[in-house]
């Protein structure tokens, strides 16, 4: 059975959904970093690959429908022109909502990103500091007897 043009644009939109919920998970992930709370952070990661493994079977989907379509080798961008004229609309809004919630994704990404990379360099300076305070090890033995 060959896929229909509306089947395409549903998966755009099926696609975007997953787009907000990596968008969602960044945002949880960035305030777990700012409350200093590793096991949400480790939570938000598991979140994230469980959408990683759905957005897997989703590539799939999207080569067999472009495939059928015979849009193959048609980028995001070229779609609407590929399309026939009464679906072009369809397919420029499809795409214009799609391209959207990953610009939203993207920045929600690069604040998540951001923030865990200021938290480490803290954590490193704070490590740093304390190796320069302490007291050398050497010529020290410890008691181990019991």
């Amino acid at each position: 059975m060959a896929a229909s043009y509306s089947e395409l644009f549903a998966f755009l939109d099926r696609l975007g959904g997953k787009l907000d919920e990596l968008t969602e998970i960044q945002k949880e992930k960035t305030n777990a970093v700012r409350r200093d709370d590793l096991l949400g952070v480790d939570a938000c990661m598991k979140k994230e690959q469980v959408v990683s493994l759905s957005l897997r079977s989703m590539e799939q989907q999207r080569v067999r429908l472009l495939r059928e379509l015979g849009l193959a080798e048609v980028p995001l961008s070229g779609l609407a022109e590929h399309c026939p004229a009464e679906q072009r609309q369809d397919a420029r809004a499809a795409v214009e909502r799609l391209r959207n919630r990953y610009a939203i994704y993207q920045s929600a990404a690069n604040v998540s990103r951001n923030t865990l990379e200021i938290n480490l360099h803290q954590i490193e300076k704070i490590i740093a500091e304390q190796e320069q305070s302490a007291p050398p090890a050497e010529g020290r033995m410890a008691d181990i007897r019991a």
